[in-house]
């Protein structure tokens, strides 16, 4: 007799079967649930949340921008911060020769749940969004 959760068991112990869920869920947690394949509709989605929530978007950047400063260590010369300033750049001329954008990943997260990185010239690359929302707070190895 055919068991349906017996399926379901073997089927979970399959690497393909969990590495492609594995996948799956990592797309839906960076989208949000959103479809990849619809920008705009995320764009609205996103602009619309910061409408009507505007104390938690200043929150989120006063977060973002205080984690940043913390990480960014005292011994930086001005050479280091014009390197820094030149990724942001390169990954806004990348998003405008490209059309899709582009964003400066931190290659070890500023807040890892394992480990956490500085925010240094030598931790940053030019991205794109979707593959920096894939990565989201991982460090890939």
């Amino acid at each position: 007799m055919f068991d349906k959760n017996e399926w379901r068991k073997e089927k979970r112990k399959d690497p393909a079967y969990r590495a492609r869920e594995n996948e799956l869920q990592a797309i839906r947690r960076a989208t949000k649930g959103t479809s990849l394949e619809d920008p705009e509709k995320t764009k609205n989605r996103v602009k619309a949340w910061k409408k009507a929530n505007p104390g938690k978007v200043i929150a989120n950047t006063t977060k973002r921008k205080k984690h940043i400063k913390l990480r960014t260590p005292k011994w930086l010369t001005a050479v280091d911060f014009e390197r820094i300033q030149n990724e942001y750049t390169l990954s806004a001329l990348l998003t405008k020769i490209t059309g899709t954008p582009w964003e400066v990943d931190h290659i070890i997260p500023l807040l890892g749940k394992t480990v956490s990185g500085l925010h240094v010239p030598s931790n940053l690359k030019a991205i794109p969004k979707t593959d920096n929302l894939a990565k989201s707070n991982k460090v890939e190895v």
